[in-house]
């Protein structure tokens, strides 16, 4: 077999490998070393490939891919430095747990630690962040070859799906003439395969009296497309409040133990013995309750579909490896406790809460009233992709039953790649992406995926024109001038040149009554640019806070 029929073995028979594991596109950004793998994914029949010039922002924008379809995505790129770019990314696929699939292209050995062009040591560069990675040998058209590539991927592949979900990387290295072979396409058909499923059973003794308490609490953050169901189903039996994070998409149900304001009421001074509480999905989004959960005394239960727990911001008390709808379908009994006053208390102030927010928004002229706006704004066949910083928090504050689903890079919640991920996303649901200036600045080039591809999304852009979270943080108490030029940051950028770059049509907005009569187009990509102010932001975010505190001075 010559050098190149045991090239294009090889990486036909490694992109039949990949879409019989699951994956269906494949983000690459072009390159010379990585002509081999770009061509047989261009050649395979049943995978979709997306080209990007940007390292950084394909491996964003493949993020949003796998978030919006639930499926392994692969990313490509050429030797040297590129692959570097890949590193923000595969962090945030770590901490959240995303299947994505890295692939760097390398020289041959013999020209790795030489002083050969465009060569870095590429081997285990991700370590810190993939829970697989391997070198792949050079193609010599041996069994051993395709068997490389059978073992590696079926241990591998358990990383693809289930509780150890995580990125993984391949580094293969490729000798010229880097071209295979176009008429060998029958090395590109799929073999079947069994993908893994991962169920365990828990012993309900374990707990069963804890649960025979009365003050109790489900704490429900990002669930990561798992059903729900069967916590709705216990909370209803049981009379427990559900303390329900954005993210974990249960706000959209519009149950009534579901409780939204929690995180308002924990910065006006909430404080209320709890017995024990269930955790269930990643950490929430409330740095308040975060910090609550820390100092209570209540006994912590953990369930989480994932092989290494996220004990933050409390180790739990137990935890349970088990996906919710298992665990809630394990305690399924009877009801042997009255918690009726103790779930009415919660809704009592669920429901005072929202009395006093929609007073305070018909008012409001601050960022919150914009979301608030945004939120009313959307249909229940959209999703909105939130920043981090304070639109994932306005979020959280004011997202209270509307049926949108909510989406969030809340694994390392960077500012960085947040364009990119969103415009994926936008490839398999309708997005809205509500971003500040200076994270929309960070990836501005992700929008040429929506350029060059025809994607459509609304990016309604908060311009405070600086770090508007650090006002909430004490470096406030600083020096004005030392606060703007570290913290602040300002930029001055006018961002309606940058929807003209990239084809977005741009519209700003000043004050909250221009925002309220305008309609969210659904017919192109579009910026809804809203200019702030962050001091007035700051007070009016304080002045909502002392309202609730009221409340809860007169309720409790």
């Amino acid at each position: 077999m010559n050098h190149n029929e045991a090239l294009t073995k090889q990486v036909y028979t490694f992109a039949s490998e990949l879409y019989a594991y699951g994956v269906r596109e494949v983000v690459i950004s072009p390159g010379s070393r990585s002509t081999p793998l770009a061509i047989a994914f261009e050649a395979h029949p049943n995978i979709t490939t997306w080209i990007h010039p940007d390292e950084r922002s394909a491996a964003f924008f493949a993020l949003g891919l796998i978030k919006g379809s639930n499926r392994p995505v692969a990313i490509l790129c050429t030797s040297g430095t590129a692959a570097a770019n890949y590193t923000p990314a595969i962090a945030e696929s770590q901490i959240s747990r995303i299947p994505m699939i890295v692939l760097t292209s390398d020289r041959p050995h013999e020209l790795r630690s030489v002083g050969a062009p465009q060569a870095i040591n590429q081997v285990n560069m991700f370590e810190n962040y993939v829970k697989f990675q391997f070198d792949m040998p050079v193609a010599d058209g041996s069994d051993q070859m395709t068997d490389t590539i059978y073992y590696q991927m079926q241990i591998a592949s358990q990383y693809l799906y289930g509780p150890h979900r995580g990125p993984i990387h391949f580094n293969l290295p490729f000798r010229e003439p880097l071209t295979p072979d176009l008429e060998k396409v029958e090395w590109l058909t799929s073999y079947n395969k069994t993908l893994p499923h991962y169920q365990k059973n828990i012993n309900t003794q374990d707990i069963s009296a804890i649960l025979k308490q009365k003050k109790g609490l489900i704490i429900v953050g990002d669930m990561q497309h798992q059903a729900v169901d069967q916590i709705l189903t216990y909370a209803t039996i049981h009379d427990l409040p559900i303390l329900a994070d954005p993210l974990s998409q249960l706000r959209k149900y519009n149950h009534p133990n579901v409780i939204t304001t929690y995180d308002l009421y924990y910065r006006a001074g909430l404080e209320l013995d709890v017995d024990f509480i269930i955790r269930v999905g990643k950490p929430v989004i409330s740095k308040k309750l975060n910090q609550w959960l820390k100092r209570t005394n209540a006994f912590q239960i953990l369930v989480q579909n994932n092989d290494k727990i996220d004990v933050f911001p409390m180790p739990p008390s137990i935890s349970y490896e088990i996906s919710a709808n298992d665990f809630f379908r394990n305690l399924i009994e009877e009801p042997t406790v009255k918690r009726k006053d103790w779930l009415e208390t919660w809704q009592t102030l669920e429901t005072q809460a929202r009395t006093i927010i929609s007073k305070h928004m018909s008012q409001a002229t601050d960022e919150a009233a914009y979301v608030n706006l945004l939120i009313d704004k959307l249909s229940n066949e959209d999703a909105i992709f939130v920043s981090n910083s304070m639109p994932i928090r306005d979020i959280d504050n004011l997202l209270l039953n509307k049926e949108i689903e909510v989406y969030a890079n809340r694994g390392a919640n960077g500012i960085d790649g947040v364009v990119s991920t969103a415009i994926g996303m936008a490839v398999h649901k309708n997005i809205t992406l509500l971003i500040g200036d200076l994270a929309f600045y960070h990836d501005m080039n992700g929008l040429l995926m929506a350029k060059l591809n025809d994607i459509h999304l609304n990016i309604v852009l908060l311009n405070n024109d600086g770090g508007g979270i650090f006002s909430y943080l004490p470096q406030k108490s600083l020096d004005e001038a030392y606060f703007e030029r570290l913290f602040g940051t300002p930029t001055g950028l006018n961002f309606e040149y940058t929807a003209l770059l990239y084809d977005f049509t741009f519209k700003r907005f000043n004050t909250v009554t221009d925002f309220a009569h305008e309609k969210l187009s659904h017919m192109s990509s579009h910026i809804y640019e809203i200019t702030t102010d962050r001091d007035d932001n700051l007070e009016q975010h304080h002045t909502l806070y002392k309202k609730l505190s009221g409340v809860l001075n007169a309720t409790l």
